[in-house]
């Protein structure tokens, strides 16, 4: 595998990736800004931007030419590191190689990337009406269908009720009512702002050295006017005078509850250990404890935000036993803050993380995951370096950094009760 990075433009990174066992190519182009008011306008303009362009002037358009080129995906997304808006493309094709008839796929799709990002169906009205109006209702139908999974929706509702005030509150496409008020005007707007001021970071996996897909993006954005800035992803939430509980009844078989908490260590390679021991894997003390020995939850695992530098906890839980599962989940942190943490626990957590990160570089999306944390942490390092790094986190380092970890909020769904 080789990897380098480069500087293509005023804060432009494109990272790229020569790994010879792939038999296809992968490019992910990241467009960071502040979370904001625009972000519902930035999230549709980028959908639009996926869909159609001004050669390809309809879904089905791109859907066909993208079948033609042996079934390549291409497609955009929107999701948040810290305070930071990190608006998505990806695209993946066969590499040109492997092409029956010769053809250069990776400059073919080169150039549908680009004529998408520089030339999107529209004018000076706006995105085209059509374009528009069915990727809007995609990232509405994304915003409803949370609800159709329970543990999903209850995660969802426990980060809004953590971060109220901030940002970051409703998640990378902006709350439901600020995503039905955007119009293709609005989301054009959007999306020229973007392209000027945005920080751009660009990953491309492949099997072979090509830099002709780096030169093409140099030449793109140096044609564009730009004035942005780069940008800080750690942003800590505050944690609040007292916890919070929220709860909420629903017609629902299963109660289920989040518990946001919050750090303020500097650690975090200890607090990563300690979420593997306390709730990240089935040996770990939630699992183990909550759910197997005492039987007081259906599932309870736990999920660590190091750039907000929160933790939740989450289970599905018969409603009769949420006070004894919440006792519990504190009881089992609290050992951790004891130090109470057997070998067993520590070389069981060593050996998840050793499975986690050995597996980078079996896929193209585990290249640009890592490569793109790397940018986000600003620490450009190796997996395996990174994870020597984690075996030396001792017991007394977790246990520190259990003891900064403080209940912020809770969410109940709760399932009506009997009349």
């Amino acid at each position: 595998m080789n990897y380098t990075r480069t500087e293509i433009g005023s804060n432009i990174g494109f990272t790229s990736v020569v790994d010879k066992k792939f038999n296809s190519c992968s490019l992910q182009l990241m467009m960071i800004v502040p979370m904001g008011e625009n972000a519902s306008d930035n999230s549709v303009a980028v959908n639009c931007i996926s869909d159609a362009n001004s050669k390809l002037n309809s879904i089905a358009a791109m859907n066909e030419r993208l079948s033609e080129l042996y079934g390549a995906g291409f497609s955009s997304s929107s999701t948040i590191r810290g305070d930071m808006q990190v608006l998505s493309l990806s695209a993946n094709w066969l590499c040109s190689r492997f092409a029956i008839d010769g053809e250069d796929i990776t400059a073919e799709m080169t150039e549908l990337i680009t004529d998408s990002l520089f030339s999107p169906f529209a004018d000076e009205n706006g995105f085209n009406e059509s374009v528009f109006r069915l990727s809007k209702k995609e990232i509405l139908d994304i915003i409803d269908s949370r609800f159709n999974n329970k543990r999903e929706y209850t995660i969802v509702k426990a980060r809004e009720i953590a971060f109220e005030g901030e940002p970051i509150r409703y998640g990378g496409y902006g709350p439901r009512e600020q995503v039905e008020a955007v119009t293709p005007k609005s989301a054009y707007e959007a999306y020229k702002k973007l392209l000027s001021t945005a920080q751009i970071e660009i990953c491309f996996v492949s099997p072979d050295a090509d830099n002709r897909v780096q030169e093409v993006f140099r030449e793109k954005f140096g044609a564009i006017e730009r004035n942005s800035a780069s940008h800080t992803f750690y942003s800590p939430s505050p944690i609040k005078p007292e916890p919070v509980l929220v709860q909420e009844e629903f017609d629902v078989r299963q109660a289920k509850m989040a518990m946001t908490f919050k750090f303020d260590t500097d650690d975090i390679d200890a607090v990563h250990l300690m979420c593997i021991i306390f709730g990240g894997s089935p040996v770990s003390k939630l699992f183990v404890n909550v759910r197997e020995k005492l039987s007081l939850c259906y599932y309870c695992a736990c999920s660590m935000s190091e750039y907000k530098k929160t933790i939740t906890a989450d289970c599905g839980v018969e409603r009769e036993n949420i006070e004894k599962a919440t006792a519990e989940i504190h009881n089992q942190l609290d050992e951790i803050r004891k130090g109470n943490i057997t070998d067993e626990e520590l070389q069981s957590a060593f050996l998840a993380l050793e499975n986690a990160y050995t597996s980078f570089g079996d896929t193209h999306s585990s290249y640009i995951s890592w490569y793109t944390d790397c940018f986000f942490r600003n620490e450009y390092i190796s997996p395996r370096e990174y994870l020597n790094r984690l075996f030396t986190v001792t017991k007394e380092r977790i246990a520190a950094a259990a003891v900064n970890v403080r209940l912020d909020s809770t969410y109940h769904m709760l399932n009506k009760e009997a009349e």
